[in-house]
């Protein structure tokens, strides 16, 4: 999308997406997040959350990617670059949940040189209609024509 894609306040709905064992191993084992909390089902039965969990960053990996799944690709031919981000895991993600998000844009900067800004505002929820993840980005993207 670009730049004037984006109308402040419009709200895009992604599709769900199950988290299984095979994606938190995969992850763990791409950067190294070797915690026994991910990996190691005798010691998630020992924690407060009684199994393991998925990793935040997993969970956020899975939320950008489901937006970049959206039918009007926000992330396509006028993106160029994440500029900032920071996001919140208030409810934990367990193995076999179902995500699903929303993607608000919050706010845009007048473009200046063809270049604009624009701030998404992602709310993951999985299958007990749980936010288990929010998620504030900047993202620098084309103006039209330029």
């Amino acid at each position: 999308m670009y730049y004037e894609e984006f109308p402040e306040g419009a709200s895009l709905a992604t599709h769900g997406r199950t988290i299984t064992e095979t994606d938190v191993v995969l992850f763990a084992t791409l950067t190294g997040a070797q915690n026994p909390l991910f990996l190691d089902a005798e010691y998630g039965k020992s924690t407060v959350f009684g199994t393991r969990l998925v990793p935040g960053l997993l969970t956020l990996s899975m939320v950008v990617g489901l937006a970049y799944q959206l039918p009007q690709g926000p992330f396509g031919e006028g993106f160029i670059a994440l500029l900032d981000l920071a996001f919140a895991t208030p409810k934990p993600v367990r193995i076999g949940d179902t995500i699903r998000a929303r993607v608000e844009v919050t706010a845009k900067e007048p473009p200046r040189d063809g270049k604009g800004r624009v701030r998404l505002h992602f709310s993951a929820r999985n299958q007990r209609e749980e936010e288990v993840l929010t998620a504030d980005a900047r993202f620098l993207v084309r103006v039209k024509g330029t």
